[in-house]
């Protein structure tokens, strides 16, 4: 689960609330939650292995649309990510897919300076104490629940 807590932490941005784990298959690969309103939420871990590229995403799905990003390698040296949004309007408008350009940043670099930038007080911390908290108990249910399934 150490490999996956950015992800566990990046569902709870995505969804905006709360979640608890509904199901954890017993390979390991899926984790399957539900958020206090109700939502659901899927993390696949590593379904399938690459040998000479990174595939990391996350997708949001709407009722009329959806979108999706595109992580980099973590220590790709200044490759930005990449997001898609694709729209459908419905009533027989034609749908529309669009992605922003988005800057040249190495992302550990930008994790290393706002990271001393906090601790020099002149940025407040992207993800509170009790956040990660949230993410560790996740963790746990994850294993235990992936446990009884074994």
């Amino acid at each position: 689960m150490n490999y996956y807590i950015h992800q566990v932490n990046l569902m709870r941005h995505l969804m905006g609330e709360p979640y608890k784990v509904t199901y954890a298959e017993k390979t390991g690969v899926l984790l399957a939650v539900q958020g206090d309103s109700g939502v659901a939420g899927v993390i696949e871990m590593t379904p399938y292995r690459t040998t000479v590229d990174w595939q990391e995403s996350a997708l949001v799905a709407f009722e009329k649309g959806y979108i999706t990003i595109r992580l980099p390698a973590p220590l790709a040296s200044n490759r930005p990510g990449e997001v898609e949004v694709y729209e459908d309007p419905g009533d027989g408008a034609t749908p529309t897919r669009w992605s922003p350009a988005l800057g040249w940043v190495h992302a550990m670099r930008q994790q290393a300076i706002n990271f001393v930038k906090v601790c020099k007080g002149e940025l407040a911390p992207p993800c509170q104490a009790a956040e990660a908290v949230e993410d560790l108990k996740v963790a746990r249910d994850y294993i235990r629940m992936r446990g009884a399934n074994k």
